[in-house]
């Protein structure tokens, strides 16, 4: 059975000092059926560089410099220029195990899965298998970053390119704006119980250097889009719309915790209580939120912030 071409897209951005240690992790990859798209986004340091130099070494990578357009428009421009039925992605500034790709396809042959998905760092996904529609549900209500984040994954190409679904430009968090897209195009997602991707956590990353209001307001935007997306499937629409009310909560809680003005816990306050009725007819309401719903209604959500004050303490 002749091996599918594994296209890696590695977006780069100013990271001379890390490329390097990322190049070297996928060009050595157990599966070698692989190209690697090297998008240089118009970095300013010595990346480009470096990119090219890797190139000369190995005929497998190809590097695009472009002008910088951000992430997302790296992206989806690493995707048009990919050659494989079978896509992943890289950051520039992480590194893989030898096995990423090979573990992952071998999972994906032997379930004919759509994509599968691994841990990082000591972060584990669940062990099994989902159809779409689940995996995508989990994600909305769970919340869980292994879920969310685009890199631990495997996919087929098609998922992209046929559904029409593609990275959303000049946008920070474009993860939580697109895998659940993908997941519900998905017949199947499988998890990998390994962890084959290694995070570099630097101070200067986008994440690092966001405020707090910036990530919940892109949290709770995800939740509106994802509410419109799934307008004409009610399970998934549902989902999202429990998505957006742990948005709100999150609001309060980091209100209550200080981590942000207590207006916007105010405001979210008011809004769960607004929606409360709408809400109990969510047949993915948790018992615990529908207990949480009760305690922010009453007293002007005094006993709630009671709570929550204790447990942040």
């Amino acid at each position: 059975m002749k091996r599918a071409l594994v296209s890696i897209i590695i977006p780069v951005y100013n990271v001379e000092r890390y490329v390097g240690k990322c190049l070297d992790s996928v060009t050595n990859q157990s599966y070698d059926d692989i190209e690697i798209i090297v998008v240089n986004d118009g970095s300013t340091d010595g990346s480009g560089e470096i990119c090219d130099q890797y190139a000369k070494k190995d005929q497998r990578i190809k590097v695009f410099h472009k002008k910088n357009g951000g992430l997302s428009d790296a992206r989806n421009y690493g995707i048009e220029k990919s050659k494989g039925e079978i896509i992943a992605f890289v950051d520039s500034d992480d590194f893989v195990k030898k096995d990423f790709v090979g573990a992952m396809y071998q999972k994906m042959i032997q379930e004919n899965a759509d994509i599968v998905e691994c841990g990082y760092n000591s972060i584990k996904p669940k062990r099994g298998s989902a159809s779409g529609d689940d995996a995508t549900i989990r994600l909305l209500i769970e919340q869980e970053t292994v879920d969310i984040v685009t890199w631990n994954k495997l996919y087929k190409k098609s998922l992209f390119v046929d559904n029409d679904v593609w990275f959303p430009k000049g946008k920070k968090h474009e993860d939580i704006l697109t895998t659940y897209k993908i997941l519900s195009k998905a017949k199947k997602v499988v998890y990998l119980d390994k962890i084959l991707y290694c995070y570099v956590d630097r101070k200067e990353s986008i994440t690092n250097t966001e405020k707090t209001e910036e990530r919940l307001e892109m949290r709770e935007l995800a939740a509106r889009e994802a509410i419109e997306y799934f307008e004409d499937n009610v399970k998934l629409k549902q989902a999202a719309e429990v998505s957006l009310l742990l948005a709100k909560y999150a609001y309060l809680d980091f209100a209550i915790g200080g981590k942000i003005e207590k207006k916007y816990g105010e405001l979210a306050r008011k809004w769960i209580k607004k929606h409360e009725k709408k809400y109990n007819k969510n047949s993915f309401l948790t018992r615990k939120l529908k207990v949480y719903n009760v305690m922010n209604g009453k007293l002007g959500g005094i006993s709630y912030w009671v709570f929550r004050k204790i447990v942040h303490e």
